[in-house]
């Protein structure tokens, strides 16, 4: 057999990323061939519930899965993982996804198929499940490794891939802890008490603080 040609981009990567692969699919078609034909391409939901369980653990079965859990509720529990996906749907909505994973995908469908494809590379048996994104199987241990090699000098320099890699822990933790899971864009309006305020002990929004009632030395007003 012809030896397979080498993908366009980082040979070493991508090399890496296609070998990972190639020894999860027998083993994935082995174990469950109609499991493996309904999983969805890729698996965006369960990706983004992964990352925001990495970054701020729960009580939740995913974080249970990484090994990583919380006395207290986290990430998924927060809705973090459908906020997530809304915000790289937005933020990208073209495929600009391209050196060195070859993707032409667009918003959080190109950060799950990068998650995906690089855990693949770390721990093949990933593939598996329970959840549906190897990402999401991995132990937190394996999950840091996915980040150590995504932050690889050299990796995506110089193209909007690094930028989104680049946004991963960021956005995922921010949108935790944020009030976008319980945000009603169509009212403005807070549909509950944000998870975030509760784990930040954030007493939510005031009108006002008694030390800063008065003016500063009695001046009301600044001219030019």
């Amino acid at each position: 057999m012809a030896p397979l040609p080498e993908p366009p981009g980082n040979p070493a990567i991508r090399r890496r990323v296609v070998l990972g692969a190639a020894v999860a699919v027998p083993v994935l078609l082995a174990w469950d061939t109609a499991r493996a034909e309904a999983l969805p391409l890729p698996p965006v939901d369960d990706a983004m519930a992964g990352l925001v369980a990495f970054l701020v653990p729960g009580r939740d079965p995913f974080s249970v899965r990484q090994g990583r859990t919380s006395s207290t509720d986290g990430g998924v529990a927060a809705g973090a993982a459908p906020a997530l996906r809304y915000v790289y749907d937005q933020a990208i909505p073209y495929p600009i996804v391209g050196r060195p994973f070859d993707l032409n995908l667009p918003g959080a469908a190109a950060v799950a198929a990068i998650l995906n494809l690089v855990a693949i590379e770390v721990d093949p048996p990933a593939a598996l499940g329970p959840f549906a994104a190897s990402f999401a199987n991995l132990s937190f241990a394996g999950k840091v490794e996915v980040f150590r090699r995504l932050e690889e000098p050299g990796l995506a320099d110089g193209t909007p891939v690094r930028f989104i890699l680049d946004t991963l822990p960021t956005l995922a933790a921010f949108v935790s802890y944020s009030e976008a899971p319980v945000f009603d864009r169509a009212t403005n309006r807070l549909t509950a008490i944000p998870l975030g305020w509760e784990l930040s002990a954030y007493q939510g929004i005031g009108d006002g603080w008694n030390e800063f009632r008065g003016y500063y030395r009695g001046i009301d007003r600044v001219t030019d």
